[in-house]
């Protein structure tokens, strides 16, 4: 049975509703683009963080753009309804501009780096998914998306590079606009499925953020990154975030009387 046929009448914001934010979101046409920044400028580097520790930020950063920018492609192929196919394509075009945008910059900090290997085994993780597509919208578009806008703004926040905040801002916006088109089409979704895969999502989903949580702490918070460390949220408190508003979009439930969630 195709997706648009599972979705239910009624929602608490009907599905019609929701296709028509994201009629709204694919009519954006705002996009960060690499000649949108001061190119002349020095990169900053923190005087807390090693040259190749800031490097292996940017290296990561790159690495799940153009991952995300081959999942969007792939989604675009998989899910029935037009809006999602122009959010999808329209979200691709933005992570390989981002992509750009972070390998120029990488290339001005003149250090050869490569991508986490914890990272990219995630990546390609859910890149070989082959079940319900709207796992890969979730992982991509709640999940990983969610945590990378959630990175970007704590190190636009800390990182004392002009050139860097600059790029942030922008990026930011796009970011931002594609965990909005995951929420609205992932709550559609779940609302679709029976019990026992919404479980079986949730449970998925729980180890993929954490595995990818270790994956970044390990690489980008660990040894000479102690400054980062202290600034930067347990990892308990960080999946309770995450979860609270996976439970926003229906995927787990609420123990009765209790705020423990539980899929």
């Amino acid at each position: 049975m195709s997706r648009a046929k599972r979705i239910p009448d009624l929602l608490p914001i009907e599905p019609v509703t929701r296709l028509s934010r994201i009629r709204a979101i694919a009519r954006e046409r705002v996009r960060a683009e690499h000649q949108d920044f001061d190119w002349g400028a020095k990169p900053r580097i923190p005087l807390w963080l090693s040259r190749r520790g800031y490097a292996n930020i940017l290296a990561d950063l790159c690495y799940g753009e153009w991952a995300t920018a081959e999942a969007c492609q792939r989604m675009a192929g998989l899910l029935p309804e037009p809006e999602a196919q122009t959010c999808l394509l329209r979200q691709r075009d933005d992570e390989l501009a981002h992509a750009e945008i972070y390998r120029r910059y990488l290339q001005r900090l003149g250090v050869g780096v490569e991508p986490s290997p914890g990272l990219i085994e995630i990546y390609q993780r859910c890149l070989s998914w082959a079940g319900d597509p709207l796992a890969l919208v979730l992982a991509f578009d709640v999940v990983l998306e969610g945590e990378a806008l959630r990175l970007q703004r704590f190190f636009a926040r800390r990182l004392p590079c002009p050139l860097f905040r600059q790029i942030n801002r922008a990026i930011l916006v796009d970011e931002a606009r594609h965990v909005a088109f995951g929420r609205l089409y992932g709550t559609m979704g779940i609302a679709a499925l029976p019990s026992g895969e919404r479980r079986a999502l949730a449970k998925w989903l729980k180890t993929l953020w954490w595995d990818c949580a270790r994956a970044i702490r390990s690489r980008n918070l660990g040894p000479g990154g102690w400054v980062l460390r202290a600034w930067h949220p347990p990892l308990d408190a960080s999946w309770r975030a995450q979860s609270e508003r996976l439970a926003a979009m229906g995927l787990f439930e609420r123990d009765s009387g209790t705020a423990a969630l539980r899929t």
